[in-house]
């Protein structure tokens, strides 16, 4: 649940009441990180990714969930700190703690917004876009070295992720899953340092170029 969501529901509330909301989200999320991580036999997620990159799981979903873990115990501290700010705490956002999501969120809004199909859906642990190509994609960004990103376009499905299990491909950890199988390197275009300009640049190929057909390879 984002800041919007709980800004909605708490319209009108009084404090306590407001305060209770905060505390069962918060709640919430910490339970649904706990969940995700027990599905594996672990507690932390560092424990899980070890598990994928030595083979003992396999690599998706299990990559999928240890983001999902993440971005939830990231978007819990975000909240966490929203709820000490907004009471008068000893709040004080850093970058560890600032959601990529909710920062693509409203990019996508500003950039590509005229190409979606519906307004982007903000879940607890991703983004989901719908757009008017009938592209659609399930996006999990920690950070600019730790991501998942799923699209499907008709009955193809691709992924361009960074799960550390193919080492002798080009810029490893990244690289993508296409819809025959093969796991290939990165394409051109989506070298970029900065995450956002980055996952931008993935949409403008993606809505041209669904499954990587005309990328550089």
């Amino acid at each position: 649940m984002n800041d919007a969501l709980i800004d909605d529901e708490s319209a009108g509330m009084d404090p306590a009441s407001v305060q209770s909301l905060y505390a069962r989200t918060l709640y919430r999320m910490r339970e649904s990180r706990k969940a995700l991580l027990k599905g594996y036999g672990v507690d932390e997620e560092a424990q899980l990714l070890e598990r994928i990159r030595s083979g003992e799981v396999a690599e998706h979903p299990a990559y999928e969930h240890y983001l999902g873990a993440l971005i939830i115990e990231q978007g819990r501290m975000h909240l966490r700190e929203e709820l000490l700010t907004r009471f008068g705490g000893a709040g004080g956002r850093d970058t560890a703690s600032t959601s990529l999501h909710l920062m693509f969120e409203e990019g996508i809004e500003e950039k590509h917004g005229a190409r979606l199909a519906e307004p982007v859906r903000l879940a607890h642990d991703a983004l989901l876009l719908s757009f008017d190509t009938g592209l659609m994609m399930e996006v999990r960004y920690f950070s600019g070295d730790e991501f998942s990103v799923n699209w499907n376009w008709g009955e193809a499905a691709l992924r361009y992720d960074t799960a550390p299990v193919h080492p002798g491909l080009a810029e490893f950890p990244r690289h993508v899953h296409l819809d025959d199988g093969r796991i290939v390197p990165v394409p051109a275009g989506l070298h970029d340092a900065d995450p956002w300009t980055a996952f931008s640049n993935l949409v403008d190929i993606l809505l041209v170029d669904p499954l990587l057909e005309q990328c550089t390879i």
